[in-house]
């Protein structure tokens, strides 16, 4: 894409997050020391064992940037600061996620020596996110953050006795959760530090259905080695990726379209209008940023997350979009060409019906001819160069990518899944996906009412409201597509019909010759003595009709079956209809973080369950010959 634009390369950014106890007596003073010591040594192998991945990262291309390492913690007394200390110590950047707004927090620090130290690692964060935590319920307050936490690392350090949580946002909840999410877990025994123990999900392995599965289930016993183990798997390329991902690195911007046959088979059954962008498309960038910039002028500017989304999730949405676009139009207008220049192949073969002449056959067979060879190099250059693969995976990509926007600022996860998580493995687009996720630290900012207005009406007037528009446009659009086409189909068989009828009638009637070869002459309707005879030529007619109408009849079938105009239309009107009631939700519901949260959640999931449904009906529909 030049110097316009290029997908972000890969880079290493992994995130450490930390749970566990407090004060003594489950954390006891003694152990402050050792435990710092041992969480010093694992942050040490996580980092050495990363920086020596970035050479497994050159089949991707060179990596954009030095490795970098995180600590997520809530800086809680005990634990959170012990991984936060330590840390600091080996060269991370600290975030923190606070279950209150940080004055509230602090009222849970007893002594001025611990919130002087509270103050001291929150001046050193790069972002502080402040949630809006409510004083009375405290337990949520924490549970909220812990959940918050575990969206944004990749690996958990517990500093955990093994025991039941004594209550809602305890080290065991989160722990289970973790588990259940597929985060590698170490855990440290706060009595004995060196008892290092792992729960880690190997990629294919099953993970439990829900948190409350048994932990003691899961862990084992683990030393630095072990973690170095987890820290590769974590970042290594899936298969497809080494092959799959150069190739979409190096794609070039496209800047013109000549396969126009798609949008031209739109405006013959007036659905709609040829644009200019389906030929030439604009500038990627810069029409990405035009549409984000109602996005950027309603979320609230922060120090972290806003310039992490503008120079990167932008540019990595604009990439896998422009090119998804372009795709789509060429495999899109690929079989429409295919099945109807085929039909018009057939047409040619027919029209030697009315002509002996062999200076008129050559060419209307050259003709046809042309047509076949334009056909069979079609298919074969949209095989080779994977146009449908490309296409699914590119608005995928791009799919995943915009979600990002909405979930980041509410710290959430994003639409993808973990390394490791899926039993059948992971593909490029999601190891990619993951990857870029990496980048977005979280936002600078403290959860209040004009935070949460802000970010609702991001989502509703930026992604809500464009998408329902889309939907139901898209809805209306390829209803009356399928329709016409439909019908017209119908027209045709049913004109085939009609002319078999009047061939029979004819024939009864003695309109039509019933034996004998004509001469040249008779062919034509012309006696030797210049009279009008019995007119053969209405046979080649009737041949030529009823043989082609049904050819274009089955043509229009056959883009109808690899379009499956009706599924999609009737798919996105479901998806516009649950999006436009995601849309009242969110305006006349109070404003509440964890509900907003929660909507926000649900928008993406509706709109990632309308990508999943039509990449399932296109997965099986490559490019063919119409055969």
């Amino acid at each position: 894409m030049g110097a316009e634009l290029s997908p972000p390369r890969p880079r290493i950014r992994l995130r450490v997050g930390v749970s566990g106890h407090r004060a003594p007596p489950k954390l006891p003073a003694r152990s402050a020391a050792p435990l710092h010591a041992v969480v010093g040594r694992i942050l040490a192998t996580i980092m050495a064992t990363a920086r020596n991945s970035e050479n497994d990262l050159a089949g991707a291309g060179p990596a954009s940037g030095r490795s970098e390492f995180v600590v997520v913690s809530s800086l809680a007394e005990g634990s959170d600061r012990i991984v936060a200390e330590a840390g600091l110590a080996a060269g991370c950047t600290l975030e923190a996620v606070l279950p209150f707004a940080r004055a509230e927090y602090a009222r849970d620090f007893a002594t001025a020596e611990s919130r002087a130290e509270f103050k001291r690692l929150l001046g050193t964060a790069t972002a502080v996110f402040e949630l809006d935590g409510a004083a009375d319920d405290r337990m949520r307050a924490y549970e909220a953050a812990g959940f918050v936490m575990l969206a944004n690392i990749d690996l958990l350090i517990t500093i955990w006795d093994g025991e039941e949580a004594a209550g809602v946002g305890g080290t065991a909840q989160i722990v289970s959760r973790a588990i259940a999410d597929g985060i590698p877990v170490i855990r440290l025994d706060p009595q004995n530090p060196d008892a290092m123990q792992i729960s880690w999900s190997q990629p294919g392995d099953l993970l439990p259905a829900h948190a409350y599965m048994q932990r003691s289930h899961t862990f084992q016993p683990a030393d630095e080695a072990t973690v170095g183990l987890v820290v590769q798997d974590i970042l290594a390329l899936p298969d497809e990726a080494i092959t799959s991902l150069p190739e979409y690195l190096v794609e070039k911007e496209r800047r013109w379209n000549f396969c126009l046959w798609y949008p031209l088979l739109l405006c013959v059954f007036a659905v709609r209008r040829p644009r200019l962008t389906d030929f030439r498309f604009p500038p990627a960038l810069a029409d990405t940023q035009a549409q984000w910039q109602n996005y950027f002028d309603t979320l609230p500017k922060d120090r972290a997350q806003r310039p992490a989304i503008e120079t990167i999730l932008l540019p990595a949405f604009s990439a896998a979009d422009h090119l998804g676009v372009f795709y789509s139009l060429v495999y899109r207008s690929t079989y429409v060409f295919n099945f109807a220049f085929a039909a018009i192949a057939v047409a040619l073969a027919l029209g030697g019906i009315f002509t002996h002449e062999p200076n008129v056959k050559i060419w209307l067979v050259t003709t046809e001819l042309a047509i076949i060879v334009a056909l069979l190099g079609t298919w074969r250059l949209g095989s080779t160069r994977q146009w449908h693969r490309r296409w699914l995976q590119y608005r995928r990509l791009a799919e995943c990518l915009r979600h990002m926007r909405i979930l980041t600022p509410l710290g959430a996860e994003g639409p993808i899944t973990r390394p490791g998580v899926d039993v059948d493995g992971q593909d490029w687009v999601t190891w990619y996906a993951w990857s870029l996720r990496r980048l977005i630290p979280l936002p600078d900012r403290v959860v209040d009412q004009a935070y949460i207005a802000s970010v609702r009406d991001a989502v509703c007037s930026a992604e809500i409201a464009g998408q329902a528009e889309y939907h139901a446009a898209n809805a209306r659009r390829l209803a009356t597509l399928e329709t016409r086409m439909h019908y017209t189909g119908i027209i045709l068989f049913v004109a085939t019909f009609a002319l078999c009828a009047a061939f029979v009638v004819l024939y009864l009637g003695d309109y039509l010759p019933h034996s004998g070869n004509p001469s040249p002459d008779a062919a034509l309707g012309v006696a030797p003595n210049g009279e009008s005879r019995h007119p053969y030529w209405i046979l080649e007619l009737f041949t030529f009709l009823t043989a082609l109408l049904p050819t274009f009849g089955g043509a229009l079938g056959a883009i109808g079956a690899q379009g499956d105009f009706r599924t999609r239309s009737e798919q996105s009107e479901r998806t516009a209809t649950r999006l436009e009631a995601i849309d009242h939700a969110l305006t006349d519901e109070p404003l509440d973080f964890a509900r907003l949260a929660d909507r926000v959640q649900k928008t993406s999931d509706i709109m990632m369950a309308d990508l999943e449904e039509w990449q399932t009906v296109f997965r099986t529909r490559p490019l063919s010959l119409p055969v």
